[in-house]
């Protein structure tokens, strides 16, 4: 029964860690760019301009989610 037990934990502890490393999404920042043809990149304008309106008016900001610019990325080099 020692023995049966300890090959079903390491079994579960196995499929645990397989099931967490399949639900994450960590892609190379490199192959998610060339597929995708828009871009994202932090608004700071707006981010200035909404932290600027907060402080005039005694207001505290915790930005959650940046805005962000969406843009058609540019993949032509020359080449």
């Amino acid at each position: 029964m020692g023995k049966a037990f300890f090959v079903l934990a390491v079994a579960m502890g196995l499929g645990l860690t397989l099931a967490g490393c399949a639900g994450t999404s960590r892609t190379h920042p490199d192959s998610a760019s060339k597929t995708s043809l828009i871009s994202h990149e932090i608004d700071a304008d707006k981010v200035a301009s909404v932290n600027h309106w907060a402080l005039d008016r005694g207001a505290k900001l915790i930005w959650i989610n940046y805005p962000q610019k969406r843009f058609v990325r540019n993949d032509n080099r020359g080449d």
